[in-house]
């Protein structure tokens, strides 16, 4: 990750950490409205109440502050969890996931794939990161029920669960409305069972 991504990933307190967090879901809000494209300094810092000049002195550059905002909003935007068995899980996180990237705010997060400069892949990076560590304790406890392996890697079965909505979205322009998600989940947790052993024949 890029230093400058670094500085902007730290907490702040008090009279910073409001203005921080007052800004960062007004740059998200009017991203929802108007798209990026047409993102206004001048419109943020108006709906945040704060001198644009606070908001330049914190974040040098619209890419930054719009990757910061998008942060901000999706470490919240999907709770993880917790139904009591891990396929009840999975279809959970994979249709709020579906229904936030089918709103107005999803369509911001897409918008932001366009990004491709250095701030914008490290920043998505380590995003996913510490999203899949969040959502790892589904599958810490679905290992402690029997019902995913321990020597697995759940990143991968995240992945593997996550990509196909993406891929309708940024590939085949596709709607997610039918995708089949129970099914989904059900042929992936499949393929992450145990064989039964057959009986031997006498």
């Amino acid at each position: 990750m890029t230093e400058l991504v670094q500085q902007r990933a730290k907490r702040v307190g008090g009279r910073s950490a409001r203005v921080h967090d007052s800004v960062l879901k007004s740059v998200f809000e009017l991203l929802a409205e108007r798209g990026v494209e047409n993102l206004s300094i001048a419109e943020v810092a108006a709906r945040a109440g704060v001198h644009e000049t606070s908001i330049y002195r914190r974040w040098p550059s619209h890419d930054l502050l719009i990757l910061d905002a998008c942060r901000h909003f999706m470490e919240d935007a999907i709770p993880i969890p917790n139904t009591g068995s891990l396929k009840g899980d999975l279809i959970a996180l994979q249709r709020d996931a579906r229904e936030m990237l089918r709103s107005s705010r999803g369509q911001v997060i897409i918008a932001l794939t366009q990004l491709q400069n250095a701030n914008a892949r490290a920043s998505r990076h380590d995003y996913w990161q510490k999203r899949f560590e969040h959502l790892r304790p589904m599958f810490d406890r679905a290992v402690a029920r029997g019902e995913f392996p321990k020597d697995a890697d759940p990143i991968v079965a995240l992945q593997t669960l996550i990509a196909p909505l993406y891929f309708r979205l940024l590939v085949t322009a596709e709607p997610l409305d039918d995708w089949p998600t129970a099914e989904s989940v059900t042929r992936l947790l499949r393929s992450y069972a145990k064989p039964l052993r057959k009986k031997p024949v006498r």
